[in-house]
């Protein structure tokens, strides 16, 4: 019974990482409602492990903070279940196309076949929770929507701009291999927000999270300004 509490808090810190990012000692102890000292330890564990990553951050005053962040390793443990998912939706994908379809083209062409099919089958899975016709409403939409995928965890208005953003990548490795994978998610979420969505950042490229980019449309001339909350 004491394992399994332990397992589970390990399971809760790897949450937290995946979907919100880097995190110290002291926002893990708060977040968990637990000591310091309880999450250092398990911080430790999973440290050699090889699940989490740590940076020195300095500060302006004091002493610098240890920050903690999944590794490639840990990633792809936790997004175990949004991979096999990718797999389920890729492998039908795949066994769908037609001669015509891969007869003297190239593999990577082929792949962004593929890809370009699982983001259009993602987009009419979730299509009918999408209803809003205001825009930033249909972006919160979206993002519960793909959350359930790994794809999106969180909409920012940022005045001129929406920006779509994803701590947690469901398939580093393929992402770190080919574009197709990172484009397919753009399009999947194109496809559901009905406007032109553009990607400005990717975990495979080096960022810290994946980001999107939704442009406001321009307000009529002599039209008073008005905010769209976002819930």
């Amino acid at each position: 019974m004491v394992q399994r509490v332990v397992y589970r808090a390990r399971d809760e810190i790897a949450s937290i990482l995946y979907e919100r990012g880097d995190r110290s000692v002291a926002e893990l102890a708060v977040e968990l409602g637990v000591s310091q000292g309880s999450i250092r330890r398990h911080l430790d564990i999973m440290v050699a492990e090889g699940l989490l990553e740590t940076t020195l951050v300095r500060q302006p005053r004091g002493r610098p903070v240890t920050r903690y962040s999944l590794s490639e390793a840990g990633e792809e443990r936790s997004g175990a279940d949004h991979y096999t998912s990718l797999v389920g939706r890729l492998l039908p994908a795949l066994a769908g196309l037609s001669e015509d379809e891969v007869s003297g083209r190239d593999g990577e062409t082929i792949l962004e076949q593929v890809y370009n099919r699982v983001a259009e089958d993602i987009a009419r899975e979730h299509g009918a929770t999408v209803r809003s016709t205001e825009l930033g409403p249909r972006l919160q939409e979206v993002v519960d929507a793909l959350s359930e995928e790994g794809i999106l965890s969180e909409v920012l208005d940022e005045g001129e701009v929406y920006r779509l953003r994803n701590v947690g990548c469901p398939c580093p490795s393929t992402a770190s291999e080919t574009n197709a994978a990172c484009e397919a998610d753009r399009y999947s979420i194109e496809l559901l927000v009905g406007r032109p969505v553009e990607q400005v950042a990717t975990i495979a490229g080096g960022g810290a999270c994946c980001e999107y980019e939704v442009r406001k449309p321009a307000e009529p001339a002599g039209a008073t300004a008005r905010r769209i909350p976002v819930q």
